[in-house]
């Protein structure tokens, strides 16, 4: 392939009826400006393809690049997605837990105040039969020491009448007076607290 410096360089042999060396001298100077032309564009657009391979290449890098940093961002992804269900799933397993160990202790607890409140009740209901039978066991007492009293005025002799002799005293009628004392210190034993407690209420 020849160059400008070729034609630059070239050199023929004059002869006899030839042609002229001038004019051949001019268009190999027109030539040789023409191949530099050339070259030089050869050159320049040889310069911007090695420009644009360089460039090509770095794209091409970035462009693995940036396929690393988008796989490795997706993998990234996937393990902070992983990783919050993993610590929802067990934040959900516990408060599960604990509230049921809340409910299982609420309803412990309110089993027990539930035994309690029986307890009480029953309690109450069985010192309030005692103080039923007790008050009806006084006012029983109480009635026949009424009784007898009045079986005693009613065999008083009235005024005028002849007063007969005096019994022997083993056969004179005792008001059951022993009898109503008994349950009225059984009663006071029984219920003394409650009935003080009761009037302080009232005052």
């Amino acid at each position: 392939m020849l160059t400008a410096k070729d034609i630059r360089e070239k050199r023929f042999e004059k002869a006899s009826w030839g042609y002229r060396p001038e004019d051949i001298d001019e268009f190999l100077g027109q030539i040789e400006a023409t191949l530099q032309e050339y070259e030089n564009e050869r050159e320049d657009s040889n310069h911007k393809i090695t420009v644009l391979a360089e460039k090509v290449r770095e794209y091409m890098k970035d462009e693995e690049a940036i396929k690393d940093a988008l796989l490795g961002a997706q993998k990234e992804g996937r393990r902070i997605v992983a990783e919050a269900c993993e610590k929802a799933e067990q934040i959900t397993d516990k408060a599960k837990e604990e509230a049921a160990a809340l409910i299982d202790e609420t309803t412990r607890q309110h089993e027990a105040l539930l035994e309690r409140n029986h307890a009480e009740i029953t309690r109450e209901q069985d010192a309030l039969a005692e103080a039923r039978r007790l008050v009806a066991e006084f006012k029983r007492s109480l009635f026949d020491m009424y009784k007898s009293h009045l079986e005693m005025i009613s065999a008083l002799p009235e005024e005028g009448d002849n007063f007969p002799a005096a019994p022997p005293e083993e056969e004179l009628p005792h008001p059951p007076a022993p009898a109503v004392q008994e349950n009225a210190d059984a009663f006071e034993a029984r219920f003394g607290d409650l009935a003080s407690e009761q009037v302080d209420l009232n005052k």
